[in-house]
Order: structure tokens, then C-alpha cells, then sequence
């Protein structure tokens, strides 16, 4: 049921906007399964480059990742999939 999920949200302006006078959001949630260690069941993204982080956090979902499989890779900065293995 619903006491059974967690939710980890983002929002941000990619590094890539930084100094520019456009500034594309970006938007991030991870869902995840309480009673199974925080297995990983859902993953959104609105944004720049969604489409190719998408489909390499996809592989890990197969395998059933979990939260904190996520927290134990190492960010690769600046990136914006840094920001799902980083969500608190």
C-alpha cells in the first residue's frame, strides 16, 4: 500500500544552463518499495539527455536495485544522473 513506498524527488537547473541565459529544469523522482530494502520500482525524468539516463538506470532495475545500490556508485560530476545515485 501507500505506507509501503518512499518517494525521492529533485529538481535543479543542469550544470550545462549554468552560465547561460536559458534555464532548462530538470526534474528527478525515484520510487521505491519500503518492506523489499527500498528496491527501486519506478524512475522519472524530465529533462535534458532523460532518454539516455534513463535507459542505463533501466539495467539496473531489471536486476532489482535497490535505494541503496544506488547510494554506493560513485556520482560522476557534473553530470544529471549524478543527482539519483545522490538523492537523501
Amino acid at each position: 500500500g501507500e505506507d509501503d513506498v518512499k518517494v525521492y524527488s529533485a529538481k535543479f537547473i543542469n550544470m550545462y544552463h549554468a552560465v547561460t541565459e536559458r534555464k532548462t529544469r530538470t526534474a528527478m523522482k525515484l520510487v521505491c518499495v519500503k518492506s523489499e530494502d527500498e528496491r527501486v520500482v519506478g524512475l522519472h525524468i524530465l529533462g535534458i539527455a532523460a532518454d539516455e539516463i534513463l535507459q542505463g538506470f533501466g539495467v539496473a532495475m531489471k536486476m532489482g536495485a535497490t535505494k541503496k545500490d544506488f547510494d554506493s556508485c560513485v556520482a560522476i560530476h557534473p553530470t544529471a544522473g549524478e543527482e539519483l545515485v545522490t538523492m537523501r
